[in-house]
């Protein structure tokens, strides 16, 4: 049976263990529809295949693309981060940081996962599993889109972890030379070891951020005793460690740890303060 050159791309030439990657098939130019029929081949993509090459060829085509989707989708998903760091920046280091950190692991993600690399694959997995956790942290505990990442979590897990995916960031067949220098291994595995670390330990750290802001503002509402003249109260607090936000019946104090999610209201008459309790900003 006469073989032609391939139509579809070779995501990984080298991968000749996945049947997309090598000269699969035999050109529709080459041999008509009923020769083919009566030999029970089936046509993809412009080329005659038996049913089971048909099947694996899909599997593996949806397989590539979609890891293809993922990768681009998590760099582009880095410029709404760097777009408005600015006004990231607003909320203090460690809103930055953490924003920093999602937008580097993101992109690192993307370009492995679009030159199909494990340590792509590594970092997303760790990602899109932090999708699942952050919902239930007090980070984002009342965030209204906390169901659309869980969705994109379980999504991106499901797309690699498929048995195919799995296969293309597996090791190459044994005896196959990849021709990668040793070097070049042992920076990919810093990378892929130093970015989880680093988001972890800021993962820790905000969760510890909110605990002390929590503390912090039950702490000076437990200052705003009912009756106590407010301007009095105020000269209390100081300004290095809470913002102070004015308005005509209730002021708001809130602690500079935290990112600015937890604070104290205090309600007032203009003059003297009438209520004061924490509150939590979703």
């Amino acid at each position: 049976m006469k073989r032609s050159k391939m139509k579809l791309k070779r995501y990984q030439p080298e991968r000749t263990d996945l049947l997309i990657n090598t000269e699969w098939g035999t050109s529709a130019d080459h041999m008509s529809r009923e020769t083919a029929e009566k030999s029970g081949l089936k046509l993809f993509h412009g080329r005659w295949v038996t049913p089971a090459e048909k099947k694996r060829l899909r599997e593996e085509y949806s397989t590539y693309h979609s890891l293809l989707m993922v990768g681009y989708l998590l760099m582009l998903l880095t410029l709404p981060i760097v777009i408005n760091i600015v006004e990231i920046a607003e909320d203090g280091l460690l809103a930055t940081s953490l924003a920093l950190i999602y937008a580097l692991a993101m992109y690192a993600a993307g370009l492995g996962l679009i030159q199909f690399k494990k340590f792509g694959r590594n970092i997303a997995l760790l990602l899109f599993f932090s999708f699942l956790l952050l919902p239930f942290s007090p980070l984002l505990r009342d965030e209204k889109s906390a169901p659309l990442l869980i969705m994109a979590g379980i999504g991106g897990l499901y797309y690699l972890l498929r048995k195919t995916a799995r296969k293309i960031f597996a090791p190459p067949s044994i005896g196959m030379d990849t021709g990668r220098p040793h070097h070049k291994r042992l920076g990919l595995r810093i990378l892929m070891y130093s970015m989880p670390s680093l988001l972890a330990v800021f993962t820790f750290y905000t969760l510890y951020d909110l605990r002390q802001a929590k503390h912090m503002a039950a702490a000076v509402c437990a200052q705003a005793i009912e009756g106590m003249p407010l301007e009095e109260f105020l000269s209390t607090v100081s300004t290095e460690n809470f913002k102070i936000i004015k308005a005509p019946e209730v002021t708001m104090i809130v602690p500079r740890r935290g990112m600015g999610r937890n604070q104290c209201l205090v309600f007032h008459d203009g003059l003297r303060i009438t209520e004061a309790k924490t509150a939590f900003n979703d």
